[in-house]
């Protein structure tokens, strides 16, 4: 039967880790069954098996994988023990999906028989708390940089939409002149139109000398009217491509 221990590792309220407690249990590797320590937490496994890996990985231990268990055989962790010692280390799930929670075994077996074991297990008790700080930082780390991901993310897309606004305002531009140029083309042509209507009034007062200037006349006026109705339906068109 497992024995709770008062041994409170503090709490991290800022990253919802609460204040936990160490409890005595044991740990079976193949055909070694270790007094162990062990600590459930109210995190996501794949959160907790990153941070442990990082952890084992910042004290520069050599692991290897057996029965779930990670293992640095021979390590030195001066935090436990200064000889060399076998940690074992276990992240698992356990619980229903609405309430699970993470459990992490920690063991260590030193063949140093000079070794209080008792002292053993309290420094592995220690190290297992210490833990719980470094996961709070890792998962703030992984939080800051998924949010300088994300903000990566949202500057590049603010300077994407820029860049179209910017096309958008050039082509209005340009659409804009464009329709400035036609409707000068079309006071043009409507001065043109005045002008050849007054010759053909000049030229009925004398139509009868002057029938072929008039035919002449009347077709320029027909040629400018159609010109001012090509001119008016472009501009038209370029107003609703600048809208």
């Amino acid at each position: 039967m497992k024995k709770t221990v008062l041994f409170v590792v503090m709490a991290i309220l800022s990253f919802g880790i609460r204040a936990q407690v160490v409890e005595e249990s044991v740990a079976t590797v193949g055909n070694l069954t270790v007094p162990a320590s062990t600590l459930t937490i109210d995190k996501d496994i794949k959160l907790v098996q990153n941070a442990m890996e990082q952890y084992l990985k910042d004290l520069k231990l050599k692991t290897q994988k057996q029965e779930g268990y990670v293992m640095a055989i021979n390590a030195f962790v001066e935090t436990i023990s200064i000889s060399p010692i076998n940690l074992y280390t276990k992240v698992e799930e356990q619980g229903k999906k609405k309430n699970r929670v993470t459990r992490i075994t920690a063991a260590a077996v030193s063949t140093d028989l000079t070794i209080d074991q008792t002292t053993l297990r309290g420094n592995v008790k220690t190290w297992l708390s210490g833990f719980v700080d470094y996961l709070a930082r890792y998962e703030a780390q992984q939080q800051m940089n998924a949010e300088k991901q994300n903000l990566k993310k949202a500057e590049k897309e603010q300077k994407a939409a820029i860049a179209a606004s910017n096309a958008v305002d050039k082509s209005i531009a340009n659409d804009q002149k464009k329709i400035a140029d036609k409707q000068k083309e079309i006071k043009k042509l409507q001065q043109k139109i005045k002008d050849l209507e007054k010759d053909i009034a000049d030229l009925e007062k004398n139509i009868e000398k002057s029938g072929k200037k008039k035919e002449d006349a009347q077709r320029k006026v027909e040629e400018a009217n159609q010109g001012v109705s090509n001119a008016q339906g472009e501009v038209e068109r370029y107003r609703e491509m600048a809208k």
